[in-house]
């Protein structure tokens, strides 16, 4: 057996190992200016172009049902771009390779600093970034932005992050598996993206978020916040134009005798309201259902056949309890002899091993039977269709930056 102090010496070799792995500082100013990315000694600079209103006017209009105020505001200057996330109270100065820093008092002078509020400098662009989250990487995929990736999470999806984990050894830690390496490996990159609920205590942190913005355009724009710590407002513009051109075209068509429910069945009686039958009203989905030509289920309406059906605080989550009835069987009676007449459900009750749920585990779960007589008995979708060789879902990474596949998928 090893001694405690050869364990600590291996442990100590180990870590100066992992941080020799990520002390690649990147390319020389010089290197950066030779191929443009970073303006010439001497030389005047100004950005040519901006992502505009954040969010856009088109943005605005399409989803008018969208009340909460915007979380992002950003504002140019001549050498510098200001960031503000109001959900982390967090600003952003992004200065451009090879120019001055902004003072604070220039900054202020573009966008003032509010109370309570961490700024935080930045040369723009980064050459070495972290997407800490799976939903942050369709947005990198869009921009073309992979080789600015330092590491990736090891749930990640798109065959890129998956070629870049196994044979470039490009797997983000996380504080669960090894945490003294994620922090070597967020203390190597520029920028650190990442959803920093109650702000990014990281120097480099970035508050990346726009799950937290409501509206599946809103939250698909936050493709050109991200681009802006690239310089690739330009293309950022172009990208999020076709998908929103893509989106609110196939929202045209309108079905509305069809409706859709997002259902799931909750077998632990700790889980959130306790054992049930669930009915998901998410701002999102309710908004995606709308926006394909369908029709949402009222669970107001609901409650005349169901009295027993309730409600978390907001209305985003309503259950019909087991407990209120005899048996799960008299539950599930109840439950879908309301829903009967619905046109298509979306079945969201988690499988470990997607590949080896199928119908029968549908009729199990729900004490279905392939005789039932329901309307939706012959449209029952999942959001599990696409996922890595790990079981983790590509609905949580793509779909995001990309509505305009969801909404077809679901047309």
């Amino acid at each position: 057996m090893f001694s405690r102090s050869v364990v600590a010496s291996l442990i100590a070799i180990l870590v100066d190992l992992a941080a020799a792995s990520w002390e690649w500082q990147g390319r020389t100013l010089e290197d950066r200016r030779a191929v443009l990315e970073c303006v010439e000694s001497g030389r005047t600079f100004s950005f040519k172009t901006t992502i505009g209103e954040f969010p856009s006017k088109k943005v605005s209009a399409a989803e008018s049902d969208v009340t909460v105020a915007t979380l992002i505001d950003i504002k140019y200057s001549a050498n510098f771009k200001v960031i503000t996330n109001s959900k982390a109270k967090e600003q952003y100065v992004l200065t451009q390779c090879g120019t001055e820093a902004p003072t604070d008092a220039v900054v202020d002078a573009v966008k003032k600093l509010d109370a309570n509020y961490k700024r935080k400098h930045f040369t723009v662009p980064l050459q070495k970034a972290i997407a800490t989250q799976t939903t942050t990487l369709g947005f990198v995929t869009e921009l073309g932005l992979e080789d600015r990736m330092m590491a990736v999470s090891a749930r990640a999806v798109a065959p890129c992050w998956q070629k870049a984990a196994t044979t470039c050894s490009a797997t983000l830690a996380d504080q669960w598996s090894n945490k003294t390496l994620m922090e070597i490996q967020h203390a190597a990159a520029d920028g650190v993206f990442d959803d920093c609920f109650g702000g990014c205590s990281m120097s480099n942190g970035i508050a990346f978020n726009p799950t937290a913005d409501p509206g599946n355009l809103h939250g698909a724009e936050y493709i050109k916040v991200m681009a802006a710590f690239f310089n690739k407002e330009a293309e950022a513009n172009k990208i999020f134009d076709a998908k929103m051109t893509m989106y609110t075209t196939m929202s045209s068509a309108n079905t509305a005798t069809t409706s859709v429910a997002w259902i799931n069945y909750q077998a632990a009686a700790s889980w959130n309201m306790g054992e049930g039958f669930y009915l998901s009203m998410a701002l999102y989905k309710k908004q995606m259902v709308k926006d394909a030509g369908y029709k949402n289920v009222d669970p107001q309406t609901l409650k005349t056949a169901l009295p027993n059906l309730t409600s978390n605080t907001d209305g985003t989550s309503w259950v019909l309890r087991v407990s209120d009835y005899a048996s799960k069987k008299k539950a599930a009676g109840a439950f879908f002899g309301a829903l009967s007449n619905v046109s298509a459900v979306i079945d969201e009750v988690y499988a470990p091993t997607p590949k080896n749920y199928d119908i029968n585990n549908f009729y199990a779960k729900y004490d279905l039977t392939n005789s039932s007589q329901h309307s939706f008995m012959k449209h029952v979708l999942r959001i599990d269709g696409t996922m890595s060789v790990d079981n983790n879902l590509d609905w949580y990474e793509s779909r995001i930056a990309n509505p305009d596949w969801a909404l077809e998928g679901l047309r």
